[in-house]
C-alpha cells in the first residue's frame, strides 16, 4: 500500500489496522447487514424477486404476468418480544468495597453515581438500542463519554467550568465500529485498538476542518491508493475515532528485607523477586485518511466502547455472532413462499371454466365470453358439434385448486418460525388448547424466556463492564469539593461533596466544614461526612429486576392484601405507604396527612433538621439505651428500698402492737393481783374479827364447856379452810381468764400483723407493676 508523502507513523499504523479489521470482520459484517435488511422487509433473493416481477411481450413469446411476491413478516414479533423483555427489565448497579482502605459509605456514593448515569441515559436509550442490535443481528455497541457538567454563567466562568461527569451514549450504527480481531473476551476488554467511523459530506467536513485539509485529501485520491474507495469519495469523506492503547513497562524489585523499589529492567544484586508492570495509556485520535484532526486521552486503562453480543459461536477458530434474524431467515422465506404460492393458486388460478364441444357456442360467443361476469337468464348453444354430431350441453369443470394443501404448508412454515426463534404460542399471545390453567401457560412462557435468556444475560455482562470502566474513571475526572448528584434506591436525588469534609445545613444542602482537612476528617470519622473516591478499590455487579412501575404496582397490591390482616396500629402505619404507591392524583397529599396523624414514635424524622453522621447517631442511641437501663436499675433499687422500708415499718408497728398487748396484760395481772390482795386482806380482817369475837366469847364463858370450845374451833378451822379454798379458786379463775385473754390478744395481734404485711406487699407489687408499665410506654 502506497502512503502519501508526509503521512505520520500514526496514520500509517491506523490505516493498516483498519484494513486488517475490515478484512477479518467482512463475513460477520455482511451477515449483520443482511439481518438488518431482512428485518426491514427485504426478504426475497434478488434473482427470485426479479423472476416474479413479470416481463413485457417479446417477439414470439407472450407477456409474462407478475406473480405474487408477498412478505408476511413473522420474525419481527419474536425479535420485539425478546428486545422488549430487556427494555422492561430494571438493571441496577451494586458497588461493594474490594480492599482494606475502601468503605461501604463510599461504595454507596459510587452506586448512586452509576444509577444516575443509567437513569439519565434512558432518553437516548443506548443500552436498549445496543441490545436490540444484538437480538437482531448478534452485535450492538454503546459507549462511555466524559462530558462537562455546566457552561459559563452570565458569560463568566465559575469553579465548575471544568467539572466533568460520565454519560452513556448510543452508537447509532453498530457496523461503524471496527474492533481488534485478536480481542476474544465477550466484553472486548482485551482489545488494543478500535475504530468508530463516520462518513461526512464534503460541506460538513469543510465547515469542521477547513478547505486546506480537503485539498490534501484530493491529492491523496490522485495517488490511486486502494483505500480511497473506503475513505474518500466524490460525495463523502470518512472520519474515524482511532482508539489505541500505548503500553509503558515499569520494573519493580524486592530486596531481601522486603523493601520494594522501582528500577531498571535488570534486577540489582540481592534482589529477591522482580516484576514487570505494564501500564496502559488510552488515547484517541480523530483521523481522516491523511492526518490526525483531534487528540484526546482517556483517563481509564481500557477503551470505553462496550459491545452487547447476541449468540456467540466459535467455528473452526473463527468467531461467529448471530441473532434471532439469522436463525429464522430460512423459516421466514418458507412462510413468504407458501403464502405467495397460496395466493397465486387462489387469485391467479382459473375460475371453473365451461367445457364445450367445438362449434357448440360458435354462434353465441359474445354471450359465453362474459358468462363468468354477467348473470344471464339462459345460455343458448347448438346441440351439435362442427361435424354435426349431437353432443350434450356445455358443463363446468368443478375440480378445485389444491388450496387445502397450501394452507397446511403455510401452517408448517409458521411452526418453523417458532422452532427457530424459540418463541412459542404462549409468549406470542396465542392460546394453547391443551394448556388451560394459568400455571401451565406460565410454564410454557418460562420455556421461551429460558431459551432466549442468553440475551438479557449478555446485557448484564456488558453493564458490569461499563460499571467497572466508570468506577475506574470517576475519581480521575472528579475534583475535590465537586458537587455530585447521585440517585437513591427510590429514584430520589441526593447531593454530596466529594474529597472534602462537609455537613448539611438546615435545608439539607451540603456545606464544606471550614478549617477541616481530609486528614482531620479521617481521624474524626463520624463527626462529619467525608467521601474519598481516590482511596480503595471497588467491585461492580448488576442486578436484573422488574421495572420500577411494575414493582410499585406489585407492592401496592401486596400491601392492599396485607393491611386487613394487620393489627389496627400497624395497619395505620402501613396505610400511608399503600396510598402513596397507588399514584392517583392527590395520593401523595393524602399519604402525608395520614403520616402526620400517626403517633410521634411512628413518624419519620424531619428532613429539614440537620442529620448527624451515622456513627454519632449510633453513639447517641447507645448512650440513650445505657441511660434507660440506669433509670430502670434506679427505679428497681428504689422499689426494693421502699419495700424494705414498708416491711420495717410493718415490723415496727407489729412490735409496737405486741408491746402494747404485753403492757395491757401486765396491767391486768397487776390489777388482779391487787384485787386478790384486797380480798385476802378482807378475809384476814374478817378472821381477825372472828378471833376477837371468839376470845370475847371465851371470856364470857369463863367456865365454858370443852366440847363447845372444840366445836367452835372446828367451825373456825372449817371456815378458814373454806375461805382459803374460795380464795384459791378465785385466784385460779382470774389467772385462767387472764391467760385466755392473753392468748386471744396474741392471736389477734399476729393475724393483724400478717394482714398488714400482706397488704403492704400487695401495694409494693402494684407500685412496681405501674412503674414498669410507665417505663415500657416511654420506650
Amino acid at each position: 500500500m502506497a502512503d502519501p508523502v508526509g503521512a505520520s507513523d500514526l496514520i500509517i499504523e491506523a490505516r493498516e489496522r483498519w484494513t486488517r479489521a475490515s478484512e477479518a470482520e467482512e463475513a460477520q459484517r455482511k451477515s449483520i447487514l443482511k439481518a438488518k435488511q431482512f428485518r426491514a422487509g427485504d426478504q426475497w433473493e434478488a434473482a427470485l424477486k426479479l423472476s416474479r416481477a413479470g416481463g413485457a411481450a417479446m417477439q414470439g413469446t407472450p407477456a409474462m404476468p407478475a406473480r405474487p411476491c408477498l412478505v408476511v413478516d413473522r420474525l419481527s414479533q419474536p425479535t420485539r418480544q425478546i428486545s422488549n423483555i430487556i427494555k422492561q427489565a430494571e438493571f441496577g448497579f451494586d458497588v461493594s468495597s474490594n480492599s482494606e482502605d475502601a468503605d461501604d459509605e463510599t461504595a454507596q456514593i459510587y452506586k448512586g453515581y452509576l444509577r444516575r448515569m443509567l437513569a439519565q441515559s434512558r432518553g437516548e436509550s443506548p443500552i436498549e438500542w445496543a441490545a436490540d442490535g444484538a437480538v437482531e443481528g448478534g452485535l450492538g455497541w454503546f459507549r462511555l463519554r466524559a462530558d462537562y457538567v455546566s457552561e459559563m454563567v452570565d458569560g463568566q466562568p465559575d469553579e465548575a467550568l471544568f467539572d466533568q461527569e460520565l454519560k452513556l451514549e448510543r452508537i447509532q450504527n453498530s457496523l461503524s465500529v471496527y474492533c481488534d480481531p485478536f480481542a476474544t473476551k465477550p466484553t472486548r476488554s482485551d482489545a488494543q485498538w478500535m475504530f468508530v467511523t463516520e462518513d461526512l459530506d464534503r460541506d460538513t467536513y469543510v465547515s469542521l476542518y477547513g478547505e486546506d485539509d480537503l485539498r490534501s485529501l484530493d491529492d491523496f485520491m490522485a495517488t490511486g491508493n486502494p483505500i480511497c474507495r473506503d475513505w474518500v469519495t466524490t460525495k463523502a469523506i470518512r472520519v474515524a475515532e482511532y482508539w489505541h492503547i500505548d503500553i509503558t513497562e515499569r520494573y519493580f524489585h524486592q530486596d531481601a528485607n522486603g523493601q520494594i523499589a522501582e528500577g531498571e529492567k535488570k534486577a540489582p544484586k540481592g534482589t529477591k523477586q522482580s516484576r514487570v508492570v505494564r501500564v496502559p495509556s488510552v488515547k484517541m485520535d480523530k483521523i481522516n485518511a491523511v492526518r490526525s484532526l483531534e487528540q484526546f486521552e482517556w483517563k481509564g486503562s481500557r477503551i470505553p466502547l462496550v459491545p452487547i453480543l447476541g449468540e456467540e459461536l466459535n467455528v473452526d477458530g473463527q468467531q461467529v455472532l448471530r441473532g434471532i434474524i439469522q436463525e429464522g431467515m430460512d423459516a421466514q422465506r418458507m412462510v413468504n413462499y407458501t403464502y405467495s404460492g397460496a395466493m397465486e393458486i387462489f387469485a391467479l388460478g382459473n375460475k371453473s371454466p365451461y367445457i364445450a364441444a367445438a362449434g357448440q357456442i360458435e354462434n353465441y360467443k359474445a354471450i359465453w365470453q362474459t358468462a363468468n361476469v354477467y348473470n344471464y337468464s339462459h345460455l343458448p348453444y347448438d346441440p351439435i358439434d362442427i361435424n354435426g354430431t349431437p353432443v350434450p350441453p356445455p358443463q363446468r369443470d368443478v375440480s378445485e385448486a389444491p388450496i387445502q394443501a397450501a394452507v397446511m404448508l403455510m401452517r408448517t412454515s409458521e411452526e418453523a418460525i417458532k422452532a427457530t426463534t424459540s418463541v412459542g404460542d404462549p409468549s406470542l399471545g396465542n392460546t394453547n388448547p391443551v394448556a388451560h390453567s394459568g400455571r401451565a401457560i406460565q410454564a410454557l412462557q418460562g420455556q421461551s424466556d429460558l431459551a432466549n435468556s442468553n440475551y438479557p444475560d449478555n446485557v448484564r455482562r456488558a453493564l458490569i463492564y461499563a460499571g467497572e470502566l466508570a468506577v475506574e474513571v470517576i475519581p480521575k475526572i472528579t475534583r475535590p469539593g465537586q458537587m455530585l448528584h447521585i440517585l437513591g434506591v427510590d429514584d430520589e436525588t441526593e447531593r454530596v461533596l466529594v474529597g472534602v469534609p462537609f455537613q448539611k445545613d438546615g435545608k439539607g444542602n451540603p456545606q464544606p466544614v471550614p478549617g477541616m482537612t481530609p486528614e482531620m476528617a479521617k481521624l474524626q470519622k463520624g463527626l462529619h461526612e467525608f467521601y474519598d473516591l481516590t482511596a480503595g478499590r471497588y467491585a461492580v455487579t448488576v442486578t436484573v429486576g422488574k421495572a420500577t412501575a411494575t414493582k410499585r404496582e406489585e407492592g401496592a397490591a401486596a400491601l392492599g392484601e396485607l393491611i386487613p390482616h394487620l393489627p389496627p396500629e400497624m395497619a395505620a402505619v402501613a396505610t400511608p405507604d399503600y396510598i402513596e404507591q397507588l399514584s392517583f392524583p392527590g395520593a401523595a397529599k393524602i399519604a402525608e396527612k395520614l403520616r402526620k396523624a400517626l403517633p410521634p414514635q411512628f413518624q419519620d424524622p424531619d428532613p429539614n433538621q440537620p442529620q448527624l453522621p451515622p456513627q454519632i447517631q449510633g453513639m447517641i442511641q447507645q448512650l440513650q439505651a445505657q441511660n434507660q437501663q440506669m433509670q430502670q436499675m434506679i427505679q428497681t433499687d428504689q422499689a426494693k428500698a421502699q419495700g424494705q422500708i414498708q416491711v420495717a415499718q410493718a415490723k415496727a408497728q407489729g412490735d409496737l402492737q405486741k408491746a402494747q398487748l404485753d403492757h395491757d396484760h401486765e396491767m391486768r395481772l397487776h390489777q388482779m393481783d391487787n384485787a386478790a390482795r384486797i380480798e385476802v386482806a378482807r378475809i384476814s380482817a374478817a378472821k381477825e374479827a372472828a378471833n376477837q369475837a371468839s376470845e370475847a366469847q371465851e371470856e364470857r364463858l369463863s367456865t365454858g364447856l370443852e366440847q363447845a370450845h372444840e366445836i367452835g374451833m372446828a367451825a373456825m378451822d372449817h371456815q378458814h379452810t373454806l375461805e382459803q379454798a374460795a380464795q384459791g379458786a378465785a385466784h385460779q379463775a382470774v389467772l385462767g381468764q387472764q391467760s385466755a385473754e392473753h392468748q386471744q390478744q396474741q392471736q389477734e395481734g399476729a393475724q393483724s400483723h400478717e394482714a398488714m404485711m400482706a397488704q403492704q406487699a400487695q401495694e409494693a407489687a402494684a407500685q412496681a407493676q405501674e412503674q414498669q408499665g410507665q417505663n415500657g410506654g416511654g420506650e
